[in-house]
């Protein structure tokens, strides 16, 4: 008889503790949101992935495979809502470039849906899409 009892207390504490929820896991649905930007246009093609990866980093992870006529690196800016992020080292291969990523320290990758992200050649805009929610 008190087997049946401890195993029913046993049951409805496990019921109970998995009801309520968890703080811990509320905070990581935040993490792993990504955003967009794919440009398949004339000019140029490729991705934009924004990833949050912590509750305070924002990665991008760029790649463009075609667009980019000049070996020139100095030539081209990427900017994601007026946040440049071209790096220090990118490579051009023409007809694409190197893949590429960089990380936004505080900052929330919601932030950039429905704001615009920009490929230049010196002052020429090459291309421009809008980050979406995935």
């Amino acid at each position: 008889m008190i087997t049946k009892r401890a195993i029913l207390i046993l049951f409805l504490f496990v019921a109970l503790v998995s009801s309520v929820p968890n703080p811990i896991h509320q905070k990581r649905n935040n993490l792993g949101f990504v955003a967009i930007a794919f440009f398949n246009g004339n000019n140029i093609k490729g991705t934009v992935t924004f990833t949050q990866v912590n509750s305070n980093v924002c990665r991008a992870l760029v790649q463009f495979n075609t667009g980019f006529n000049s070996a020139n690196n100095n030539l081209y800016t990427f900017k994601a809502d007026g946040h440049d992020i071209t790096p220090n080292n990118l490579i051009v291969r023409p007809p694409g470039i190197a893949p590429f990523r960089k990380d936004f320290n505080n900052f929330k990758c919601k932030s950039l849906v429905g704001k615009q992200f920009t490929v230049k050649r010196g002052n020429q805009v090459i291309g421009e899409k809008e980050i979406k929610g995935v």
